[in-house]
């Protein structure tokens, strides 16, 4: 979104506080084209201590076309307050140096960039295995219920990870976070929701999918040396967001660029972008910043449809682009009043002459029918 500026100040690390809510760095450029490690570089943490330095390269995405830019994020800083005011819950997989997967780590550095006043909190929902990882829905549902007896006032909640199964109250802990003002984000598919078994359309395989308010994000593509990449198609997508070549930090906090085309990070990035919008209208209710987000999107070709939502991401132009004027309503015309009968003052005389005239042309003649009656009689007396 703005010009080039330089990372994220090298010193910045994702630290989790006590309270678990934490400001990750101070702003930062949204996109620069230097030599970083991939995050993919160390995607789980064995312990041990910080690795050496991962191997470095430029992400192989033109500027112009680096994901930050597509969704104007530099141009949106500039003119929003950069998330302050707004909480973002993590729901992931935990990031900082103690998480055990980069997922949450990544999604929380790109919220960092592209919102950074905003406060992240961390709520990992991940289990790490040595073959396979897990989510864990009734984790999950204590980390949304956790959340819903708070304040939800400027709370954006993203679940970079949805669940592969339904849970005991995880729709309702959503739709309590709903109702109570925030608003809740999350990813269209996560790589262990299918099997190639499964039908095309997975909106019924991830979780929470009950309720219509859930802002749900898939990832595009930059058109710019993308790698090959599956998004599983979900019908239920709002809007998509690119991913490939955008800055982020590392498990060990080191910058990075993401080197694949995820949902999760999808949904981390549209996450930061409300939290410009709402951060810059902060009397807006949840329903209006989402509004906003729907209806200046980006149109690209070949996105666009049943499984990309209203389009890609515009930071710039939902806090810029002025509101659609609803059409005026048109003013209700009176109806004229009936005209008044005009009032005929020879009405009554009128009247009184042809009613006295039919008695007296009716007695006329009965006078007539009855005067040869009375002639007899009188000539017989």
């Amino acid at each position: 979104m703005r010009g080039p500026v330089t990372l994220v100040r090298r010193g910045v690390a994702l630290a989790a506080v006590a309270s678990g809510l934490t400001l990750l760095g101070s702003p930062g450029p949204a996109y620069a084209a230097e030599e970083r490690a991939e995050c993919s570089a160390y995607a789980t943490n064995t312990g041990g201590g910080a690795p050496q330095k991962a191997d470095t390269r430029t992400a192989p995405v033109p500027e112009q076309v680096a994901p930050f830019a597509i969704m104007r994020i530099a141009e949106a800083q500039k003119v929003s307050k950069q998330g302050q005011g707004i909480r973002i819950a993590v729901v992931d997989s935990g990031f900082g140096r103690n998480a055990q997967e980069y997922h949450g780590t990544v999604a929380a550095g790109l919220i960092s960039q592209i919102a950074p006043k905003a406060r992240l909190s961390d709520h990992p929902v991940l289990k790490v295995g040595q073959e396979k990882s897990t989510i864990e829905a009734k984790k999950m549902v204590a980390e949304l219920g956790s959340l819903a007896k708070g304040n939800a006032k400027g709370l954006i909640v993203d679940i970079g990870l949805p669940a592969t199964q339904q849970a005991p109250g995880l729709d309702a802990a959503v739709d309590a976070l709903i109702k109570k003002g925030a608003i809740v984000v999350m990813a269209s598919d996560w790589s262990e929701v299918t099997t190639d078994s499964d039908p095309l359309d997975i909106a019924s395989k991830a979780f929470p999918n009950a309720n219509d308010s859930i802002v749900t994000v898939s990832a595009s593509g930059t058109w710019a040396s993308d790698p090959d990449f599956k998004v599983l198609p979900n019908s239920r997508t709002d809007v998509t967001a690119p991913t490939y070549g955008a800055p982020s930090t590392t498990l060990f906090g080191q910058p990075c660029w993401v080197d694949s085309i995820t949902t999760s990070f999808a949904a981390a990035e549209v996450s930061a972008v409300l939290a410009l919008i709402w951060s810059t209208n902060p009397g807006w209710s949840a329903d209006q910043v989402i509004d906003r987000l729907y209806s200046t999107t980006s149109g690209r070709e070949g996105q666009g449809g049943r499984y990309w939502g209203a389009g890609v991401v515009n930071a710039y132009d939902a806090l810029t682009r002025p509101p659609v004027e609803e059409a005026a309503t048109a003013p209700e015309i009176e109806q004229a009043p009936m005209a008044r009968e005009k009032v005929d003052p020879l009405a009554a005389i009128r009247d009184n002459a042809i009613w006295w005239g039919i008695v007296g042309g009716g007695a006329l003649g009965l006078g007539l029918v009855l005067r040869p009656m009375f002639s007899r009689r009188k000539g017989s007396m």
